[in-house]
């Protein structure tokens, strides 16, 4: 048992060790091809700056300042390293964090996996094949947040695994325990794992009911008094918007930001609202393009092994457990509150990246199991191997919409004000009316410190700053195409322009940006 418990250990440490060095492998190739390729998605950049924001920033020292959209947990976690300059600049200080979460996901994987099958080396390479696909790999090394959701939401289904395999025969709960810490935690991650909580409690009242085990009533109350500790990420979410908004559904509905304001107002709503045809082909199309004809078969005949193996009733509960990210998508799809197309948003697709990897690993052991020949298995872990590898050749969906998105029309421009301005700049405050996602590329690209910007967005036309600038700001980045969140306080200066040009001169211009610099 003992030297069985090593060998584990040691694979474990292994997966890590491979999982971090191919990240930090592709990581830096994709650097030194462009240094802003860890920064192409408009968000890694976003959350990079949140994250700094929650110790550098003049205006009331945190993020939180604007509506809370974003759930706090990554930010968190990425504040330490995004305040050494060279990996906030670059995006590394997401790829410290994300990567890190890839490889313990991986493990979690592996356990699972193993606890399922029995044979470590199914676990090894179903790990390994979720930690090498491209599409998760790119995720993994970036400053977003579906690498910190997969490892706490992986980790609250293997701690429920453990917890159901041995209810009834131990009257501990330590297991059931931690699952909800950490679906605590996925809930503070991503909006996906608030369905979680939920199917949490019901799956624990059906195991109890169902397993009629010896155990007194007492016991049984504090088993489901232990799931409700999941909904406490939830509950204080809500209650900080109460507080801060005087509305417990600030996030939900937030001018600008929320994921319904920008599917209301987005090109791509009108064709998926309560349109479940399209939706399936958009969402199946992306998925076959990502993980591959061969692995989806063998996750479709993974879950048909396990309904007609006897005394597997209860993988079905593991199943309802890893689908829930992915129905919550699809479901919000359906309802006009998320927007993907076959490429934009195609990271959606990575949710279901669990549940695909955990049945087509049962599917393999099925087959191993009635083949009994072990080259046959080898050459079948190959061949899912084969695709990953391949895959980039023809197009890595993820990347494709990042790198996309970053070239597209005024981002590059958005660079080039970032670079010039670290260029010029001497000292003093920066007036930034561009909108936030663009002033927050400026910010990365500039390399000044946070708190030297002075961002105006429609919603804090009350700042001192914003009727009299050249009492505060010595520089001023002025976009001409705003982001929605700044098109009333640029259209605002842009027709009192005389009044600017009383106190500033123009020091650099381009297509779609002015910087002006006090007189």
């Amino acid at each position: 048992m003992l030297h069985t418990s090593m060998n584990t250990n040691k694979k474990e440490l292994l997966i890590i060790l491979m999982v971090i060095t191919i990240g930090l492998a592709t990581a830096f190739y994709l650097y030194g091809l462009d240094k802003y390729s860890l920064l192409y998605y408009g968000d890694s950049t976003s959350h990079l700056v949140a994250a700094r924001k929650i110790v550098e920033w003049t205006e009331n020292q945190h993020q939180f300042e604007q509506p809370p959209v974003w759930l706090p947990l990554p930010h968190f976690l990425l504040t330490p390293f995004s305040l050494i300059d060279p990996l906030f600049t670059t995006g590394f200080a997401g790829t410290i964090v994300s990567l890190t979460c890839l490889a313990l996901t991986s493990v979690f994987l592996y356990k699972i996996i193993r606890s399922l099958t029995g044979y470590s080396h199914i676990a090894f390479a179903g790990a390994l094949l979720y930690a090498s696909n491209p599409n998760i790999l790119y995720l993994g090394i970036t400053a977003m947040t579906e690498a910190p959701f997969m490892l706490f939401f992986v980790g609250g289904v293997y701690y429920f695994q453990k917890w159901y395999q041995t209810f009834g025969t131990s009257t501990k709960s330590y297991d059931l325990i931690k699952c909800s810490i950490f679906v605590v935690l996925a809930t503070l991650c991503r909006y996906e794992a608030w369905f979680i909580p939920f199917v949490l409690m019901a799956l624990t009242v059906i195991v109890i009911l169902k397993k009629r085990v010896s155990i007194d009533i007492t016991h049984k109350f504090y088993t489901i008094l232990f799931t409700l500790v999941s909904f406490s990420g939830i509950a204080v979410w809500i209650i900080y918007n109460f507080m801060k908004y005087g509305d417990p559904l600030e996030f939900a509905h937030a001018r600008f930001y929320s994921a319904a304001w920008q599917a209301a107002n987005g090109p791509n709503r009108a064709i998926l609202f309560m349109q479940p045809l399209h939706v399936t082909t958009v969402y199946g199309t992306t998925a076959e393009v990502i993980y591959g004809p061969i692995l989806l078969i063998m996750t479709a005949l993974g879950i048909i092994f396990h309904k007609r193996l006897k005394g597997n009733h209860e993988k079905k509960y593991l199943f309802i457990f890893l689908a829930i990210p992915p129905i919550f998508t699809i479901i919000s799809l359906l309802i006009g509150i998320g927007e993907m197309t076959y490429w934009f948003n195609a990271r959606f697709l990575i949710l279901l990246s669990p549940l695909i990897i955990v049945a087509s690993s049962l599917c393999a052991d099925r087959i191993y199991r009635r083949i009994k020949k072990k080259a046959i298995l080898f050459a079948l872990i190959t061949i899912l191997f084969l695709y990953p590898i391949f895959s980039p050749t023809f197009g890595v969906p993820t990347f494709a919409d990042a790198e996309i998105g970053f070239h597209y029309k005024l981002n590059p421009s958005s660079v080039q004000v970032g670079e010039k301005l670290s260029q010029m700049y001497d000292g003093g405050m920066i007036y930034v009316l561009t909108g936030s996602a663009q002033g927050e590329r400026i910010m990365v690209t500039s390399g000044i410190s946070l708190k030297n910007f002075d961002d105006i967005t429609d919603l804090s036309t009350s700042k001192s700053s914003f009727k009299e600038p050249w009492l505060y700001d010595k520089w001023m980045i002025i976009g001409k195409v705003p982001g929605s969140d700044a098109s009333d306080v640029a259209k605002y200066w842009l027709d009192n322009i005389e009044m600017l040009n009383e106190h500033y001169d123009l020091a650099y211009e381009n297509d779609y940006y002015k910087i002006l610099i006090r007189k």
